[in-house]
């Protein structure tokens, strides 16, 4: 009798589209390496997971959706252009920096996700494409995922939440600068330094 055939992981991505969705987590990764077109870089790291309201698994839960995006506020990066269309708002610069945005205000708030399938190696993945402030008297229903937040910040980390991630998300985070200088014996030589650009509040928008 042989073992049987390595297809992998078989789990159906969401529905392309576009969805009604709510962001029940947002994971801060820390300072990661990526490989893009022969070149390292290495760059600041955070991930948000949404629920799609409008599109449910054979079990009956919602599909989950999930983003790695540069953490930047740069007028370019994918990660502000989307939180800009999401807010359905422009930030201004002096929403940037210390005492400004907190990025936790996200989780919970709704907005529209349009989702792409990708083939890579022969298996689907779903990308987000477009974020989107919801359109007047649309409504998600209650979140069913636990809201979940985790900052490597020495003055927020929390360990519990860090504990509660999958092996392998907790892995990725694992391999940073800022959760290896979290868990730096006293007395051991400081790992890099980094710096996070957190972008204020404006009642009229939706976070």
């Amino acid at each position: 009798m042989y073992m049987p055939q390595n297809n992998g992981t078989d789990f159906a991505p969401p529905p392309a589209g576009t969805h009604m969705a709510a962001c029940y987590r947002v994971v801060d990764l820390g300072t990661q390496s990526t490989d893009w077109q022969g070149e390292t870089k290495r760059q600041h790291k955070v991930m948000m997971s949404w629920e799609l309201s409008d599109e449910k698994m054979e079990d009956g839960k919602p599909f989950s959706v999930h983003q790695r995006y540069t953490f930047s506020s740069h007028e370019k990066s994918t990660f502000r252009q989307h939180l800009e269309a999401w807010r359905g708002a422009p930030f201004k610069e002096s929403d940037f920096g210390p005492g400004g945005f907190d990025i936790r205000k996200v989780i919970g708030a709704p907005c529209l996700l349009t989702i792409v399938h990708n083939v890579k190696q022969g298996r689907t993945y779903a990308n987000i494409t477009g974020v989107a402030k919801l359109m007047k008297g649309m409504q998600t229903p209650p979140l069913v995922n636990a809201k979940t937040f985790l900052s490597l910040d020495p003055a927020e980390f929390d360990q519990a939440v860090f504990d509660g991630l999958s092996g392998g998300l907790r892995a990725i985070i694992e391999k940073s600068p800022e959760y290896q200088e979290l868990k730096r014996p006293r007395g051991e030589p400081v790992g890099e330094a980094h710096d996070e650009h957190n972008p204020p509040d404006d009642q009229s928008i939706p976070f």
